[in-house]
């Protein structure tokens, strides 16, 4: 049987000496021989359909149990504590006899004829219980002293048992028990001047960009409540014209605005040609080469430097037009 099993019924409130037959002392020849005569007597073949299964698997237990050095150890113990308890409960029984017998003779016939029913005082009954228990006491001493050299002589390791001390405090009451303080916790360290430095500027950089898509935003919606009114805003006012915003912006970045050679849009002229105007003729293209003319050095120089200032300006032009373009509504 797997050891777990055997301290599991050696826990148990059967008394395997009693089932088997034999004494505490008992060798394990003795313990062997009982459980043979024991199981002969309940052996299937004998008692035929009368047979008890139960019965006869709990003697196979006995005997396991009793075999082994620690589970009988362990038994012995249980067995020791269950004797103990039973004792103390009928002395606690005959306590109780005694005070009711006393009570009722109180009520009959006075204080004097409790201690004539009685046959004992109370302080004798008291000394003959403490005696009791402490005979009880140093009996499972002794038996347990003789079952750790029983073990010894047969080579295992005797068990140990913890004796109950006098001098082992009762254990805690809830309303005894202080509650511990609880531990201080440790204060989150402070951030430091530059990290706050650091923090405001990244929101005062977002409310700036917040606050310039906000302003984009209306000015959007109001050009086209303008274009929807029909009130026509001339391209080149500097609040209606993105050129203009462009060309400050230019500026905020150190570029300064090149004369511009674009060709001027002219507007039609919605009313039709008045009096004495000729109309446009069409324009005249000459395919002859032109004579190149070889530029000094430092207008090449010039030439150079105002194609990168144009090609700068148009690259930011077309990075705030995409910006823009991007920005929601």
């Amino acid at each position: 049987m797997p050891k777990d099993d055997l301290m599991e019924h050696a826990s148990s409130t059967v008394d395997f000496y009693a089932l088997l037959g034999v004494e505490f002392e008992s060798s394990s020849s003795d313990i062997r021989r009982a459980y043979r005569k024991t199981a002969l007597k309940y052996h299937p073949d004998k008692l035929g359909a009368a047979f008890d299964p139960e019965k006869f698997h709990l003697l196979q237990v006995a005997n396991d149990v009793l075999s082994d050095p620690t589970a009988k150890a362990a038994d012995d113990k249980a067995g020791n504590a269950r004797l103990q308890k039973v004792r103390q409960e009928q002395l606690f029984e005959g306590r109780r006899r005694q005070m009711k017998e006393e009570l009722e003779a109180r009520e009959k016939g006075g204080v004097g004829a409790g201690i004539q029913v009685g046959g004992k005082r109370p302080r004798e009954e008291e000394d003959e219980m403490g005696t009791e228990i402490r005979r009880l006491a140093e009996e499972g001493k002794r038996r347990r002293r003789e079952m750790e050299e029983k073990v010894r002589a047969q080579g295992g390791s005797a068990p140990s048992f913890a004796e109950p001390s006098a001098s082992t405090p009762p254990p805690k009451r809830p309303a005894d028990i202080t509650p511990k303080p609880a531990a201080p916790t440790k204060p989150e360290p402070a951030q430091t001047a530059a990290e706050e430095a650091e923090e405001e500027d990244e929101v005062a950089r977002l409310e700036r960009r917040i606050r310039e898509i906000a302003e984009a935003k209306e000015k959007r919606k109001a050009d086209k409540r303008a274009r929807k009114s029909g009130v026509y805003v001339p391209a080149d006012t500097p609040s209606a014209s993105p050129a203009g915003d462009w060309k400050a912006r230019l500026k905020e970045k150190g570029i300064h605005d090149q004369k511009d050679t674009s060709t001027p849009v002219k507007r039609p002229d919605l009313n039709g040609l008045k009096a004495g105007e000729k109309p446009l003729s069409s324009p005249k293209f000459s395919f002859s080469p032109k004579p190149r003319v070889v530029p000094q050095a430092k207008d090449e120089f010039a030439a150079t430097m105002d194609r990168l200032k144009d090609a700068e300006k148009k690259r930011l032009e077309e990075e705030i037009r995409r910006k823009e373009a991007d920005s929601p509504l």
